[in-house]
């Protein structure tokens, strides 16, 4: 199974299912597990509604390697250390990026990669909003290059898996979920994240470019990555270097509202890039960012 098909198999409840295994020294047989996670179905194992639940949600555990199950033993993989929801979004981030395409996943951050592509070509996510679920997984399924696909219909991505997709996505930093219902790609909290991680100094002056090179390398379903480009070849966008999509335009204007960082710029200076329009956005360029020290403490 893979986290686009293991529907009930959450991130919430996969984490707990993680949780459960460490706090038990990283293994439990499958009743004992169930009545951790769930002690009223726990009590009655035999309920369809908690087997279905139970197998994907192992499913989706097993899917980032998180997980396995041996002779009826749920076994959590060795070592693993997941603290709290940011940890283990991390981690989960990090998977998705190292998995060969070979694996069910690969298609995760593809399929991001072609929505901020998209949302670049239409400069902004009105078509995203307007569009079915049908429309737009149809749209993904033909971005993918030609592999052998084992699917049903001979697809890669399908509407059913919209869902699974946007809570995984939004999981790990790169959506959120909107009051009236969907989501929205932003990736403010794993850019946060990522910036954060990335052994750049805090408290100092970096040129635009130096930043945008490590977004790309640990983003790289965003501007420059090898991800967004071969999305946007798809799409036939054509490669820019002064300016930067909506999706990674915002975040960064998000970032410098929230004082996590600073975006700064001299007037007629080298090396300036230009953001995405924005009517509400007094920064229409950048040259230099700056990482607060405290913002990344905290």
């Amino acid at each position: 199974m893979s986290l686009l098909s293991s529907t009930q198999g959450t991130p919430e409840r996969t984490l707990s299912l993680v949780q459960v295994l460490a706090a038990h020294g990283g293994r439990l047989p499958r009743d004992q597990l169930l009545a951790w996670l769930d002690p009223a179905i726990g009590r009655d194992a035999s309920e369809v509604g908690a087997s279905v639940a139970a197998d994907h949600t192992l499913g989706s555990a097993s899917s980032l390697d998180f997980a396995s199950v041996s002779s009826g033993q749920y076994i959590l993989e060795a070592d693993l250390d997941v603290r709290d929801l940011d940890h283990f979004a991390d981690l989960t981030h990090q998977r998705l990026l190292n998995l060969s395409d070979d694996k069910a996943d690969w298609v995760l951050l593809r399929a991001f990669a072609f929505i901020v592509a998209r949302t670049e070509q239409a400069k902004g996510t009105g078509w995203l909003h307007a569009a079915t679920n049908k429309v737009v997984a149809d749209a993904i399924d033909k971005s993918f290059p030609g592999r052998a696909n084992t699917g049903s219909e001979g697809r890669i991505f399908n509407e059913y898996k919209m869902a699974p997709f946007w809570r995984w996505i939004g999981l790990v930093g790169l959506a959120v979920a909107l009051p009236t219902g969907g989501y929205h790609p932003s990736v403010a909290a794993r850019l946060g994240r990522e910036l954060a991680q990335s052994g750049l100094p805090t408290e100092t002056e970096i040129p635009i470019r130096q930043v945008l090179d490590v977004i790309a390398e640990r983003m790289p379903y965003l501007d420059g990555g090898k991800l967004f480009a071969a999305a946007a070849e798809g799409l036939g966008l054509p490669a820019q270097s002064r300016s930067l999509s909506p999706v990674l335009s915002t975040a960064l204007r998000d970032l410098d509202e929230d004082g996590v960082l600073a975006l700064g710029f001299r007037q007629d200076a080298p090396g300036l890039v230009s953001l995405a329009d924005d009517r509400f956005s007094r920064i229409k360029a950048v040259q230099f960012l700056t990482l607060n020290g405290s913002a990344r403490d905290a």
